[in-house]
């Protein structure tokens, strides 16, 4: 599945899990577009014809996942974790963890609310999945998240999250492995700091991170179901990729898909059914509210499972993330050439 796309046996809309624009996307950009590429039609052609194959680093033993990290959790295994004297109050539930990304489900009791914050440097994303969540974000109007919404909050961006519904609502988080949380000057209390760390007051420079073109505070996922990219900011993907399979069968074991070297990658299934192969693991089939995760350096393979319309919502670190693909039959594949001396970087 070259870059996130359907294969033969399905369709796919939207953006490609590196960013790579659809057809459909360029067609919707109008004649202008349709007249750029014309333009560069032999220089993109040249381009597309030089495919470049690199020595990559392997592990030898398979990539391990290290906790929370699962390769496929459910709604049902988080909520497992929870005391039923907690089931309907405020909780926290890390689901994945490595070297840039941290995400968790979170529920909130009825009437409950996050403290009014910001994050110094990087974005933030949400997916509310259960109840009414009201966002207010720097000096937009408040509004109202339900289930199927998209959210994301630009740096240094004051932002508050509270269940406004009957019920305890309950959202997907992903931050950067790094963000540094900051309370306004106004806050009524502050909680304990970081290890080692004491709060200070500080004047904060530059103001908010703009969106920037193409991003939006929030997105109506379900209302109005589409492919493409929802975040894109340094340190952060958040990419939609919707499509649709012809039938029910799995993908072959020697279907291996492509891997990364430098970062693990995770999957929101937001409607259908996606089936998966990571490398090492039997192949399974994932329904709405699953995580999939899989580790730097294991091969993975994802496919639209079974008619109607499905969408995962791709995460990684990288907008523009390196796609490492086994060579086919057809292409090159000479022996490995002979080790000798240290990496450039070691």
């Amino acid at each position: 599945m070259l870059g996130g796309f359907g294969q033969i046996r399905g369709v796919t809309i939207g953006q490609a899990e590196n960013g790579g624009v659809t057809l459909m996307n360029l067609w919707k950009g109008g004649l202008a577009v349709v007249a750029a590429l014309a333009i560069g039609a032999v220089s993109s052609t040249a381009a597309l014809a030089q495919t470049v194959f690199t020595w990559t680093p392997k592990p030898v033993a398979l990539a391990p996942y290290k906790a929370p990290n699962k390769p496929h959790t459910t709604i049902a295994d988080v909520r497992a974790k929870i005391s039923p004297a907690h089931q309907s109050k405020t909780w926290h539930q890390e689901v994945v963890r490595d070297k840039h990304l941290q995400a968790s489900w979170v529920q909130l009791a009825v009437g409950d609310q996050s403290p009014a914050m910001f994050i110094s440097d990087t974005r933030a994303a949400f997916i509310v999945w259960e109840g009414s969540v009201e966002f207010t974000i720097g000096s937009e109007a408040p509004f109202t998240a339900t289930k199927g919404f998209m959210v994301q909050v630009p740096a240094r961006t004051q932002f508050q999250m509270k269940n406004v519904g009957a019920v305890p609502s309950l959202h997907f988080e992903v931050f950067t492995a790094d963000a540094k949380i900051t309370y306004p000057q106004a806050a009524a209390t502050l909680p304990k700091p970081p290890a080692g760390m004491t709060w200070a007051l500080t004047r904060q420079d530059p103001g908010a991170e703009a969106l920037g073109t193409g991003n939006s505070t929030f997105r109506d996922f379900l209302a109005s179901p589409s492919g493409g990219a929802f975040v894109t900011a340094p340190g952060l993907f958040v990419n939609a990729i919707r499509g649709q399979a012809f039938n029910c069968n799995m993908q072959p074991p020697t279907a291996l898909g492509h891997r990364h070297i430098n970062y693990g990658e995770f999957w929101f299934i937001m409607e259908g059914q996606i089936q998966y192969n990571l490398e090492g693991l039997p192949g399974f089939v994932s329904e709405p509210g699953d995580i999939v995760y899989v580790p730097a350096g294991r091969w993975h393979s994802a496919a639209n499972y079974c008619p109607g319309y499905d969408t995962r919502i791709a995460i990684n670190p990288f907008p523009t993330g390196t796609h490492n693909w086994p060579p086919t039959a057809s292409q090159p594949n000479p022996p490995k050439p002979p080790i000798s001396g240290k990496g450039w970087l070691d």
